[in-house]
């Protein structure tokens, strides 16, 4: 591959990482917009809210039937089109149309996350941990700036609706650099990526790998909490719209440059023990920082700020810890894809249910501050999990897991 095909495929990828959260992203801020427009009910917005969350883990196990089926690059165009048109179009079709369109969305985006580590092991094999943390850089930076404006973009705009529908743009911007790949007909598959019929041997046998599992569904659920369910906690609260804005961009962005840094000091490390349940921790007394301060009938704006921070760090830290435990638990190269499948698989549903039982729980109890201590709880289950994972140890293909 000569420079400037590397060039063209290093902005594909940044294009398409630039429009695989702002989809998910936007909803939790325009959902008490979306709510009053189409008269939800408090069942359906927690449907809308998890639903997504849910797609990317049943994606997880669907990807691989694209790759067999249409190759790296097709499965990988076929997934922006979709996404693309799903973005476009969902927001003016009524609810049934919306959710529709947000499961195709979430699908599209849950396959798209299977198919970007591949093709940076195919393009960039000299410059893996480089490329990667690049693009996981902006999709962190797309989900916080398409969360923290997706308010006043609806004002500006006319609707929510557009609000939706404006992130279509980069989705075609995609699509015409990925072009390229597309008509040079490079659709080799990349193998393994845990194809639906090895799903049986994922090493569901193994304890560290269930705590892999929730250690990346528990760190997962709260992200996407936060990012789902906040502004609606703060609105109830009296802040306005400027202050969800503002206090969500907080929690989505702050720890970008912590999630960067820790990327990169990772793999000098045998044992990430200290720092999976020291990063939980802080993301756990963000939670009940937050739970503190809206159990009040007037919410104490600093404490509120401070446990935004925390979230922010925590959150920002534990997602890249999570990857690369996956990575280095595994005894081999197609254990690496089986365990990868088993924690973004499970790993998502869970944080899907847990995001649904959220909105679902405040409800019935009148009280987000319920909620947002079950989430401490969880975190608490996290740094245990984490402590215990981060050890020295391998998840073996058809063995115990090794542990010391």
């Amino acid at each position: 591959m000569n420079r400037r095909t590397k060039v063209l495929g290093l902005l594909a990828l940044i294009a398409i990482s630039l429009v695989l959260r702002p989809a998910v992203a936007v909803i939790g801020p325009l959902l008490a917009e979306i709510t009053d427009s189409l008269a939800l009910s408090p069942t359906d917005a927690s449907v809308l809210t998890a639903a997504p969350v849910l797609c990317f883990g049943l994606g997880a196990f669907f990807s691989p039937w694209l790759v067999s089926r249409f190759g790296v690059d097709r499965a990988m165009m076929l997934v922006l089109l979709v996404l693309a048109i799903a973005m476009a179009l969902r927001g003016f079709l009524g609810f049934p149309g919306l959710l529709v369109g947000t499961v195709a969305a979430g699908l599209s985006i849950a396959a798209a996350n299977v198919l970007l580590p591949s093709v940076v092991r195919r393009d960039f094999p000299k410059s893996v941990p480089l490329v990667t943390g690049m693009y996981t850089t902006v999709l962190a930076i797309s989900a916080s700036f398409a969360a923290s404006s997706a308010v006043s973009v609806s004002g500006a705009l006319g609707g929510w609706q557009a609000a939706s529908a404006i992130w279509a743009a980069p989705g075609l911007l995609a699509i015409v650099l990925w072009a390229p790949k597309f008509t040079r007909g490079r659709n080799d598959s990349i193998a393994p990526i845990a194809h639906l019929g090895q799903v049986s041997s994922l090493p569901l046998h193994s304890g560290l790998a269930w705590l892999l599992v929730l250690f990346f569904g528990i760190q997962s659920l709260g992200f996407y909490a936060i990012l789902g369910w906040l502004p609606t906690a703060l609105l109830s609260k009296g802040f306005t719209d400027g202050d969800v804005s503002f206090y969500l961009g907080i929690a989505t962005s702050i720890g970008i440059p912590f999630g960067l840094a820790m990327s990169s000091i990772l793999g000098r490390f045998k044992s990430l023990a200290w720092w999976a349940s020291g990063s939980s921790a802080v993301s756990a007394a963000g939670f009940a920082g937050l739970a503190t301060s809206l159990a009040s009938s007037n919410a104490d704006e600093v404490i509120l700020l401070l446990s935004s921070i925390l979230i922010g760090i925590g959150q920002a830290s534990t997602f890249p810890i999570s990857l690369s435990l996956v990575s280095i638990r595994a005894s081999s190269s197609a254990a690496t894809t089986q365990l990868s499948a088993m924690t973004q698989g499970i790993g998502y549903l869970i944080s899907a249910l847990g995001t649904f039982v959220v909105g679902v729980l405040a409800t019935a109890t009148g009280s987000w501050a319920v909620s947002l201590w079950l989430l401490t709880v969880l975190t608490v289950l996290q740094m245990v999990c984490g402590y215990i994972a981060g050890k020295p140890g391998v998840v073996q293909d058809n063995k115990k897991p090794r542990v010391k």
